[in-house]
């Protein structure tokens, strides 16, 4: 008899690592964590499929707010927490810098003026310029 192993996606790894940390469910995961609507994790989880990089945006922002949070927390469990909100959201720049590279279809040149051009909205936003935390999405 032959058994077929359902892997783990990354946003099923990632939410696990979450509700560990904060006691959530899937929908207010989809619409407070990944910014989609109720069902959106449910049914990524049922069709095994990834999260749009739209969604790991959003989720880095949560994760960004959750870590200023504990963070600026007088306890050092908290001071924890924040540490481990940190590294998801290394894993998950690291899995949206993946995915801008993946097929390789940008030349060296292309994927340069991408970078530039982030940079510059960053600039004319107002917002502090640290491009070696964004993570830059070519979608070619």
């Amino acid at each position: 008899m032959y058994y077929k192993v359902k892997l783990m996606t990354f946003i099923q790894d990632i939410y696990e690592q979450v509700i560990k940390r904060a006691h959530i469910g899937t929908d207010e995961f989809s619409t407070d964590w990944l910014g989609q609507s109720r069902s959106y994790y449910t049914s990524l989880k049922a069709r095994n499929i990834e999260a749009s990089n739209a969604a790991l945006i959003n989720l880095m922002n949560k994760l960004e707010q959750q870590e200023q949070m504990m963070r600026n927390g007088n306890h050092q469990i908290l001071k924890t927490v924040a540490k481990e909100y940190s590294v998801l959201l290394d894993k998950v720049a690291l899995e949206i810098a993946k995915r801008s590279v993946k097929h390789n279809m940008a030349t060296m040149r292309v994927r340069e003026m991408v970078l530039k051009a982030v940079e510059n909205v960053l600039e004319s936003s107002g917002a502090a310029v640290r491009v070696h935390n964004v993570p830059v999405i070519v979608m070619l």
